[in-house]
């Protein structure tokens, strides 16, 4: 096994601080709000280390979903296992409302999204104590949101998955 180097370090924890501050960002004002120049403000960095990290805004928000399955705040219950998205439920919810809405434009991040659904259900399918019921359908609602291909009704799909919306 290699040891990375410091420069690698130093670049992932660039990424990783980018990622968090966006989901604060994302949180607080709405994806669609947002701006690139925020993220920077947040994360603490120039516009040239964003950029070179994340070359587009969707790029950012695929990385805030990265770190969102990490911590499991993607599946039901909603909640980051670790706290590692260390946001209240009702942020939580606006942030993954706001990335199911993107995910209808955007096939990379659908695709994204639908892979790490499909491949949670198939596990959960094949463990004893898999997935209660409720989760399984939660989960079943998001594979049908995501694929129909419409626009998303940000208060329809929050009520039939049973998350918080923040204001």
């Amino acid at each position: 096994m290699t040891t990375p180097n410091r420069q690698t370090v130093r670049s992932q924890n660039a990424r990783d601080n980018i990622v968090q501050a966006a989901l604060t960002v994302f949180a607080l004002k709405g994806y669609a709000a947002a701006s690139m120049d925020d993220v920077c403000m947040a994360a603490g960095c120039s516009k040239g280390g964003l950029y070179h990290h994340f070359r587009t805004k969707n790029a950012v928000l695929r990385g805030v979903v990265g770190r969102l399955a990490q911590t499991g705040a993607l599946l039901p219950p909603f909640a980051a296992s670790d706290g590692a998205a260390s946001l209240p439920a009702a942020s939580l919810g606006r942030v993954l409302i706001d990335i199911w809405a993107a995910a209808a434009r955007d096939a990379e991040l659908r695709a994204q999204l639908l892979a790490g659904y499909e491949a949670h259900l198939d596990t959960s399918m094949r463990t004893p104590n898999g997935l209660r019921l409720s989760e399984l359908l939660r989960i079943g609602a998001l594979i049908q949101l995501l694929t129909r291909g419409d626009e998303l009704d940000a208060d329809e799909a929050a009520r039939r998955l049973g998350i918080g919306q923040a204001a």
